[in-house]
């Protein structure tokens, strides 16, 4: 078989091409690391993340609903003038079928919805941008069912609205107490008001502890170089900044978990302000009692020090630096 394709493999460090059975580069020495499972396409990554794919039943309803939508009215047109005249009366009925299929197209192409997918709480759309396909991406999904999957129905009922934000941004009240001012206390003595106004704190014993802000924070991998976050830094596999005044920090990455401008870590307020810049795999930020929250792709989401970042299979712990 001549015109066959033959799959190859390369080494991720020297880009030497290596056989299947391969474990290591024989030029570099590299180690062979396998492909991620999964797909970017997958309901769980990226845009669709915490969509639930639908039913085949609910499809089927919701195809059922939009053929009588279709044949209903046109039948009953028919039926109404076929006494009169037959020829005008089918022309008719074709005429308000096509119609009610462009309606249908259009309204699947502007909002993901059609009318049954709206009785059955459904929405439809495109699997790489989770927004409402195209008029060609819409026909190609529904006459060619045999072509690759280009569109998806969510289950609105089950899970999140594709139309819909992710998860929405973190406030800073979410982030604990060890990062939020507290409110003034009913009858508070005047020392103990006076000492919070001048950003210190009073001890039992009277003492006072000043607050002091810190110059930067620090991600600590459980093994590796640690990132040192002052200012806006542009973390990824390999980064490029467009303004002098971004740092940026190259991290290595033999197993292609990074994207190559991955995320945007800012220190400002003496919060680690960190935002996705649309990756594959994603950012995910933890809170210290365990609370998992994947970011949403370009909004800027607060963490606390304590707290841990993870940036596609990276994982960082966020700890206090050096003080300002």
């Amino acid at each position: 078989m001549p015109s066959a394709l033959v799959g190859s493999l390369s080494c991720a460090r020297c880009s030497r091409i290596l056989a299947a059975a391969e474990r290591f580069c024989t030029r570099c020495g590299a180690p062979q690391v396998g492909a991620a499972t999964g797909a970017a396409t997958a309901t769980g990554a990226g845009l669709l993340a915490g969509v639930v794919p639908a039913a085949p039943t609910r499809r089927r309803t919701a195809a059922v609903v939009d053929g009588l939508a279709t044949i209903l009215p046109a039948g009953v047109l028919v039926v109404s003038l076929v006494r009169t005249d037959t020829a005008g009366a089918v022309v008719a009925g074709v005429a308000l079928a096509v119609l009610v299929v462009l309606v249908q197209l259009l309204a699947v192409c502007r909002t993901g919805l059609t009318l049954g997918l709206a009785v059955t709480r459904l929405r439809r759309v495109d699997v790489l941008s989770a927004l409402p396909p195209t008029a060609a991406t819409a026909i190609r999904g529904t006459l060619a069912a045999w072509s690759p999957h280009t569109t998806i129905t969510a289950d609105v009922r089950r899970g999140r609205d594709p139309l819909t934000p992710a998860l929405p941004a973190l406030h800073v009240q979410q982030l604990g107490p060890a990062v939020v001012p507290s409110a003034p206390v009913a009858g508070e003595g005047r020392r103990a008001a006076r000492a919070r106004q001048d950003g210190t704190t009073e001890t039992r014993r009277g003492a006072r502890q000043q607050v002091v802000p810190l110059a930067d924070v620090r991600l600590v991998p459980a093994s590796g170089d640690t990132i040192v976050v002052r200012g806006t830094v542009l973390v990824g596999r390999r980064p490029e900044a467009d303004t002098p005044d971004v740092t940026v920090h190259a991290l290595p990455d033999i197993a292609r978990t990074l994207s190559r401008n991955h995320a945007v870590l800012e220190w400002a307020d003496d919060l680690l302000w960190v935002t996705d810049l649309h990756t594959t795999n994603g950012t995910t930020i933890t809170s210290p009692e365990g609370a998992v929250q994947p970011l949403v792709p370009g909004q800027r989401t607060a963490a606390a020090t304590g707290w841990r970042v993870e940036l596609g299979e990276r994982e960082y712990t966020v700890t206090a630096g050096g003080p300002a």
